[in-house]
């Protein structure tokens, strides 16, 4: 099969050294044949382009742009955690209290997930994509006006709302400009946009003044990043796959010159093998296949979808104690800036853990990596029950409980990736968008449970969290990391010429 670009031309080029994609392309396809990878099989046409046009510089510009999702996810799991106390002091909220609020939060989240995911693959990526951004940030910075516990519940619910949905949508947005061959490691590497979000949220929590409002201008400071992002909405792109399966094939072509241009500096055309054309003249002919119908159109596929939902909710359900950090603490006299530090140590550890895992992640070893992640987590998680049973010392419940944050991020790293490359671009945001739903589900429900559980005590707690980590282990063993055979299928025919 020949590559699917070409040549590259363009002014800028005359008299240098030009690189010769087009040989570069037909001797790729030439080793594939002749020693093929496993994902070669699977290449449609788009992924075949981008592999050959390669990663550059426009790649790390989407790194940069969808990292806000992992930021906005990060501050929404844990970042209100912070200000739990000082609201305590001041509204006289409880435990229940923030375990209502989680639970309608996630609730509400699924319904901006399943809206905002069917939306990106019915309407396009970059429309859900800014739909969400701008849902995010102005019902985020409007909480900061909440005069009550109530008050700050609706703000925090709408604000939910875009950032269930900005997730799924910007992990599709971004896997889509990738090159298969980077795919996976870079996707990992986007944790660092969660460390970064949760880094900020302690770090404003020790800064800014417990008192006098200072839990406002807080809210403000973690809705100001996405707030600025929204300027930056001329840069956002839409999807070349998007372009392409909806038959849009001019655009799908001008969308991957630009990615050419960004990368290779100065490329003016570039001339398609005729597998792109068949392609998208095929995608224009038939489109009923796509978003949740397709996934629920066979049995093999759904059950593939379903294993996926509970891997996360389970991981959802089991990541609950990072927002009980602060509670916990406070049960054992541990000071908040006290936690706040050691989480700050901890974290930066996370960053070491997840750039080795998306190193390690590379030639489709990240399902082997995540499900080490995964008994990592459980066995942290048991220790730090072990150490709540034995009585042990506050320093030990303290080290303990943040060293669960190390194999915590690897987990959340690579379930992202993993699940990105299990489901092609007709159905992917709208299967990340099905899977986040689970995970919402789940901390719907699961915030209730253990903010009760914590009110008696919190071996109680733990020991959820702890078997809520083993389920979550025993179905990561059970899920096959791959597209699934009737889809393999589908793109292998839109593939050939």
């Amino acid at each position: 099969m020949v590559g699917s670009v070409i040549a590259i031309s363009g002014p800028e080029l005359e008299g240098a050294t030009e690189p010769n994609l087009s040989a570069e392309a037909t001797s790729s396809s030439a080793k594939a044949s002749n020693n093929p990878e496993p994902h070669d099989a699977v290449l449609n046409p788009i992924d075949r382009a981008l592999e050959d046009i390669g990663f550059g510089r426009f790649q790390i510009m989407m790194m940069a742009i969808c990292g806000m999702a992992w930021f906005v996810d990060s501050v929404e799991a844990g970042g209100l955690a912070y200000i739990y106390v000082t609201l305590d002091a001041e509204w006289r909220t409880t435990t229940g209290d923030w375990g209502l609020l989680q639970s309608v939060k996630s609730l509400c989240s699924v319904a901006g997930a399943l809206g905002f995911g069917m939306a990106a693959d019915k309407f396009g990526r970059r429309p859900a994509f800014l739909g969400a951004l701008a849902a995010t940030s102005l019902a985020g910075m409007a909480s900061a006006a909440s005069q009550d516990f109530y008050s700050l519940l609706v703000l925090r619910s709408l604000t939910n709302v875009g950032a269930g949905g900005i997730l799924p949508v910007s992990i599709s947005l971004l896997a889509e400009h990738l090159p298969p061959s980077s795919r996976e490691s870079c996707m990992v590497l986007m944790q660092i946009f969660f460390t970064c979000g949760h880094v900020l949220a302690v770090v404003l929590a020790m800064l800014l003044p417990t008192s006098d409002g200072g839990w406002r201008m807080f809210l403000i400071a973690l809705a100001l990043p996405t707030a600025l992002l929204m300027f930056a909405w001329p840069l956002i792109p839409e999807s070349p796959s998007y372009l392409q399966m909806s038959g849009q094939e001019t655009k799908a072509k001008d969308a991957l010159r630009n990615i050419c241009l960004r990368n290779k500096g100065g490329a003016e055309a570039l001339v398609f093998s005729e597998d792109l054309q068949h392609s998208a003249q095929d995608q224009k002919a038939d489109q009923s296949a796509t978003g949740v119908a397709r996934l629920f159109s066979t049995r093999r596929l759904a059950v593939h979808t379903c294993l996926f939902g509970l891997l996360w909710a389970l991981t959802n359900s089991a990541s609950d104690f990072g927002n009980w950090i602060t509670e916990i603490g406070h049960e054992h006299g541990i000071q908040s800036h006290q936690v706040e530090g050691f989480m700050i140590v901890f974290k930066v550890v996370g960053v070491a853990a997840f750039i080795t895992s998306a190193v390690f992640a590379r030639g489709g070893r990240g399902p082997l990596i995540l499900r080490g992640g995964y008994l990592a987590a459980t066995l942290a998680a048991a220790a730090a029950s072990a150490v709540v049973t034995l009585g042990g010392s506050r320093v030990l419940l303290a080290v303990s409980m943040a060293v669960l944050f190390i194999p915590y991020d690897v987990v959340w790293s690579l379930i992202y990736a993993t699940t990105a490359s299990s489901f092609d671009s007709h159905c992917r945001a709208s299967a990340l968008a099905v899977a986040t739903c689970f995970s919402r589900a789940a901390a719907t429900v699961v915030p209730l449970i253990t903010g009760k559980l914590l009110e008696h005590h919190e071996f109680f707690a733990l020991s959820f969290w702890t078997l809520a980590w083993a389920a979550a282990t025993c179905v990561a063993c059970l899920i096959s990391f791959s597209v699934p055979e009737q889809n393999v299928k589908e793109v292998k025919d839109l593939s050939a010429p």
